[in-house]
């Protein structure tokens, strides 16, 4: 079996580096690679060789978990190129102010029960997130790390957002 680099998730699954994956070809690379792994193979091999193929399906599963979904592989592929976004990053002032608006709107709401009035709150950002995720691609195409940085942050802001959403209506 090939070994590759057990650091980086695009070679471990034989992928190039991209924000845009066809999902199809990584879960088509993820399942042949998991195969090479899979426990089975192991099973009369020596304890040292099932440890080291349990430690690489873990970094395969790792892998495919941080590129299948749009955020954490826009984080990753930050990290890759030295950008680290940091738990207490600024954002802009105006739009923290937005945020910090539409938080008093949302529980303004939520204080009342007005269900309906969180859920029309939560769509509206759901799309917004949307949008966010469609203008990273182009982002990264373009190689403007800076401002894909600066997006992925406000998607934290709305991803907090969304979860206080998620409560208020389970309440």
């Amino acid at each position: 079996m090939a070994s590759p680099s057990t650091s980086d998730a695009f070679s471990l699954l034989g992928l190039t580096p991209s924000y845009e994956i066809d999902s199809a070809a990584l879960e088509k690379a993820y399942f042949e690679r998991s195969k090479e792994l899979h426990p089975d193979r192991y099973a009369t091999a020596p304890a040292n060789e099932r440890v080291a193929a349990l430690s690489k399906a873990r970094a395969l599963n790792d892998a495919y978990q941080t590129l299948k979904k749009p955020v954490p592989r826009a984080e990753y592929l930050l990290s890759r190129a030295g950008v680290t976004i940091g738990d207490n990053e600024r954002l802009d002032p105006d739009l923290l102010m937005e945020f910090l608006e539409q938080r008093e709107e949302l529980a303004a709401a939520r204080q009342a029960g007005r269900t309906a009035e969180v859920a029309t709150l939560q769509a509206a950002m759901v799309k917004r997130r949307k949008a966010i995720i469609a203008l990273l691609s182009g982002l990264f195409a373009s190689e403007d790390l800076v401002n894909a940085k600066k997006q992925l942050i406000v998607l934290r802001y709305l991803d907090r957002y969304l979860e206080e959403c998620e409560a208020a209506l389970e309440e």
